[in-house]
């Protein structure tokens, strides 16, 4: 009788550290998938900020030249129009959308710095230049979160891919972030338009 109830209370007890060591490791994966995915999330409000600091950016650049130009061909007026695109597709927080209006206003980007350093007027401006170098650097800004979020994207992806995180992600709600993806085109060089 004696050697059963020990039998019993060692069962228990295996029992239950077995359980503790489970619940500890769940616990464990758990807050370190939550962390994460809010590093995630968090890299891409960064690309975020940066968007939106080029979408501030660009009326001041496009005042100053139309200061100095008194053409407003089809660069600037594109220009115009794919801000208030991307503006919209920020609107709905698609991460698509928001790549795709990106993606299209980076097109025109260089026609519109080409265009400028066309008008030697335009291009003597100290406001436009550091205009210009101020967009430029919102531009390598981008690309720097944009390589972050993936990073962040990687290292969530891979947590919740991996062991032990694969037993417990889905079950929890975990689910892949998208990599940023760049446009179809975007490994060509832009065409630049002649002047």
């Amino acid at each position: 009788m004696k050697g059963t109830t020990l039998a019993i209370i060692g069962i228990a007890a295996v029992c239950l550290i077995v359980v503790g060591i489970v619940a500890a490791l769940y616990l464990t994966t758990y807050n370190n998938l939550v962390t994460l995915e809010a590093a995630a999330d968090a890299q891409w409000a960064n690309v975020d900020v940066q968007l939106q600091r080029r979408y501030d950016l660009i009326p001041n650049v496009i005042t100053a030249a139309r200061e100095y130009i008194s053409y407003e061909g089809s660069i600037l007026e594109n220009i115009t129009r794919l801000r208030s695109q991307w503006a919209a597709a920020e609107q709905t927080g698609n991460v698509d959308e928001i790549n795709n209006a990106t993606g299209q206003l980076e097109d025109q980007i260089p026609k519109f710095i080409v265009t400028i350093e066309a008008y030697p007027d335009l291009k003597a401006s100290q406001v436009v230049e550091d205009l210009i170098v101020e967009l430029e650097g919102t531009e390598n800004r981008i690309s720097t979160e944009r390589l972050r979020y993936s990073d962040a994207a990687r290292d969530f992806n891979v947590a919740i891919k991996a062991f032990p995180g694969n037993l417990f992600a889905g079950g929890a709600g975990f689910t892949q972030k998208p990599y940023f993806e760049a446009k179809v085109g975007a490994t060509e060089p832009p065409q630049v338009p002649s002047t």
